[in-house]
């Protein structure tokens, strides 16, 4: 009953966003488990990979926008039944903020551990910020060899030094 509670005291632009997070988690979370990567590599290249198609005006919008999914990507994530791994919220992260003409890019990288085996994570680079899902709540990404990059990188606004 309390979900249902916090689900009906959102906005309905919060509801929508939502919506559209289940959605894409749901589909991210078939297509990686049912078709091979080069596949969903190749979508998501052929459509989402190229530069914006309207940008938002004004960067505090942005920078709204980019909070509200990555807050509905985790309230998602949370309610879904099934584990949403970072490589799943991720693409489903990059649709979202590609529709909406936020400059941004998926990011995948290994890193070595201490027994020699490879740890692999994926994240998104949008504005001026990392929106990151680890497990342990960091957004150090430093460690990670980037391996695969969807988006461009070289768009995204830079913070003035």
């Amino acid at each position: 009953m309390g979900r249902l509670r916090k689900f009906w005291s959102l906005t309905r632009r919060e509801k929508l966003f939502l919506f559209e997070a289940c959605i894409l988690l749901l589909l991210s979370k078939l297509s990686v488990n049912t078709i091979a990567f080069k596949r969903i590599d190749g979508f998501l290249r052929a459509y989402w990979n190229d530069h914006p198609r309207a940008r938002i005006a004004r960067p505090d919008d942005m920078k709204n926008d980019i909070n509200l999914i990555n807050l509905s990507l985790s309230r998602g994530a949370n309610v879904l039944p099934w584990n949403s791994l970072c490589l799943c919220r991720s693409i489903a992260g990059l649709i979202m903020l590609r529709r909406r003409g936020i400059p941004a890019a998926l990011l995948a990288g290994v890193k070595s551990l201490e027994d020699s085996s490879l740890h692999a994570h994926a994240w998104i680079r949008a504005g001026d910020g990392v929106v990151n899902w680890n497990s342990d709540g960091s957004s150090d990404n430093s460690a990670f060899a980037v391996v695969l990059s969807i988006g461009h990188e070289s768009f995204l606004v830079r913070p003035q030094h």
